[in-house]
């Protein structure tokens, strides 16, 4: 392990349904808003001006469209520096109503890993659905493919991240 790590926390970029306000009502999967098309301008512009001036070894990211496109236009911006993305539901921000845009719309029946990509997998989901222009999915690796109970406090949320994180950075041999 190196003598020191950086460690950067970098939030999705602009969603969709923040920029087209029928979104939820229209479309099948409201819970999970991909990126605007400047949200993927905006990816990559924080990777040529703020990224690659960084020694980062590992991307992780959470399994919300948004965020796997955030992500993967980052790998697409630099990519001698990632040859992976490591998914790791447990990073995911906190499932409340609010957030997965279920104020006015309810959201479907059963436990959200029963619906959260349209019934498959996050591996399936991944392969089924194309994350930008020249996007692959073969680059992902999913640490951990379960999904959090849905509702959750602020203090679950907060205990699954912080040791979704202690695992993905302490205990993967990732860094050497």
């Amino acid at each position: 392990m190196p003598a020191s790590q950086t460690m950067v926390v970098m939030r999705h970029a602009l969603r969709l349904d923040e920029v087209d306000h029928d979104f939820v009502s229209s479309s099948k999967a409201w819970w999970d808003p991909p990126l605007a098309q400047k949200g993927f301008d905006q990816a990559a512009h924080t990777a040529e001006t703020r990224l690659r001036s960084l020694d980062l070894q590992v991307l992780v990211t959470s399994p919300f469209k948004r965020c796997l496109q955030t992500a993967n236009t980052v790998v697409e911006s630099m990519p001698a520096y990632f040859s992976t993305i490591r998914v790791n539901c447990k990073l995911c921000e906190m499932l409340t109503a609010r957030n997965l845009n279920a104020q006015d719309r309810p959201l479907p029946d059963g436990h959200i890993q029963e619906w959260m990509w349209n019934g498959s997998s996050i591996d399936a989901a991944l392969k089924l659905a194309p994350l930008s222009g020249t996007a692959t999915t073969d680059n992902f690796i999913i640490d951990d493919p379960d999904l959090p109970a849905f509702p959750e406090t602020a203090e679950q949320a907060h205990a699954r991240i912080n040791v979704a994180l202690e695992v993905e950075f302490l205990y993967h041999d990732c860094w050497t």
